[in-house]
């Protein structure tokens, strides 16, 4: 029988008594309270997720706010497009309507100085009226014409007389009628001169024909006269 004599050490034994049971304590903590770590670990991956998502919501707040402010400026490059298509198509009828009035009024200064005579004295050339933005009234422009032989200068005057019906009679209607213009109706010229007025007619007064007659004074005595029908020379 072999004799084995060990080292009596009872603190070395104490102490790894305290370690496994302090170690059994931990291990059994940790297996009650799996439960509140599951908890705590949701709760870590929640918050995460939260912080990611409302990173995102605020990067989606900046993008549609980006989006509707693009929006907003092709929209208004639309309405100025559109707004630049509608004033230009606007001129470009205005600028029709003026280039066929400048032709009316070649074509009208043509007659007249193809109409010139040698005639003695001053003579009507050309008669226009026109509609204005007041029921009753008309502007008249009425062309007058001088070609002399000793480049004398013809002196006289202007009357105008407007035959119609009013009321289904028969009426006319002279100096009266004028509304502006009377003091040029008097004239001092040598070759051509433009007559200008306005006439206002009594309501209800329907025309049919007008008549310019020109009474000269230089030459003497001279006078001639032109009716012409309303439509005709009414633009």
């Amino acid at each position: 029988m072999k004799l084995v004599i060990r080292q009596h050490r009872p603190l070395r034994r104490v102490l790894i008594g305290c370690g496994i049971a302090l170690a059994t304590l931990l291990f059994a903590g940790l297996v009650l309270d799996v439960g509140g770590w599951r908890d705590y670990a949701r709760a870590v991956v929640a918050r995460g997720d939260a912080e990611r998502g409302g990173e995102d919501l605020e990067r989606l707040r900046e993008e549609n706010a980006a989006l509707r402010f693009e929006i907003a400026r092709l929209e208004r490059n639309e309405e100025i497009a559109r707004t630049a298509r509608s004033d230009s198509q606007a001129q470009f009828v205005q600028l029709q309507a003026e280039v066929a009035g400048l032709r009316r009024e070649i074509e009208f200064y043509r007659d007249v100085v193809g109409a010139a005579d040698n005639a003695a004295g001053p003579r009507v050339k050309g008669m226009q009226l026109k509609a204005l933005a007041d029921a009753g009234r008309f502007g008249f422009r009425v062309i007058l014409a001088h070609i002399d032989e000793n480049d004398r200068e013809a002196e006289g005057s202007v009357r105008l007389a407007v035959k119609g019906e009013l009321k289904g009679q028969a009426k006319s209607f002279g100096g009266e009628i004028i509304e502006a213009g009377s003091s040029g109706l008097n004239f001092k010229f040598k070759h051509f001169r433009m007559v200008e007025g306005v006439l206002r007619l009594p309501e209800g007064f329907v025309p049919r024909q007008i008549t310019v007659a020109v009474q000269g004074r230089m030459p003497a005595a001279s006078s001639s006269s032109e009716t012409y029908d309303w439509a005709a020379v009414l633009n």
